[in-house]
């Protein structure tokens, strides 16, 4: 969906996607491949990938975000809400990839959950992360978010179904986890800046 909500933090910002990031997504996509066995799989078509983004822009309750650093604008990751419902006011983030490079993981999170519950005025927002894929359920774990259920044969790619965990936040944690990842993030631009 097209939007307009950027929201910035201490040494990344949180943009919408444009048509022009296309490239991007591909080159994010190409330099992380051990880390999209974990992703569904897109083309490497500069023309189907434009393609995608413009079905993106038509489709509402779906917000797709480019992580950029401040310090040069440069592109360093993806992150996306979606499948929202209304009662409760819940969604679901991920599309998530960085550069093997950044170190904005953490900023990146909390400027997702900021989206969510003080943008969009979600209740609820969950990551789900298939179970194989370790790092991730442990970095979730890290910030705090609870784990849910597993949730079986959740995924399908790759010829392959594949559970995932469930972590959810509400917008009730919100405020402590807020000031958690805050300043973990504080600490980690005071290195990048």
């Amino acid at each position: 969906m097209q939007h307009d909500i950027s929201v910035t933090g201490y040494a990344f910002r949180l943009r919408p996607i444009t048509i022009d990031d296309a490239s991007s997504i591909i080159q994010l996509r190409a330099e992380q491949a051990e880390k999209t066995q974990y992703l569904h799989p897109i083309s490497s078509d500069l023309a189907i990938q434009r393609k995608y983004l413009l079905e993106y822009f038509k489709r509402p309750n779906d917000y797709y975000f480019v992580l950029e650093r401040l310090k040069n604008n440069t592109t360093e990751g993806l992150i996306g809400i979606y499948d929202m419902t209304h009662n409760p006011k819940s969604a679901e983030w991920g599309r998530w990839i960085l550069s093997g490079k950044s170190l904005g993981a953490t900023e990146c999170c909390w400027l997702i959950y900021h989206v969510a519950f003080d943008h969009l005025g979600l209740d609820v927002i969950h990551s789900r992360t298939v179970t194989e894929n370790q790092a991730v359920v442990s970095f979730h774990e890290s910030c705090g978010l609870e784990r849910g259920q597993v949730l079986t044969a959740c995924y399908e790619f790759n010829d392959r179904a594949y559970d995932a965990v469930d972590h959810v936040l509400s917008k009730d944690r919100w405020p402590e986890i807020y000031q958690d990842l805050s300043r973990k993030a504080q600490r980690i631009a005071s290195r990048l800046n």
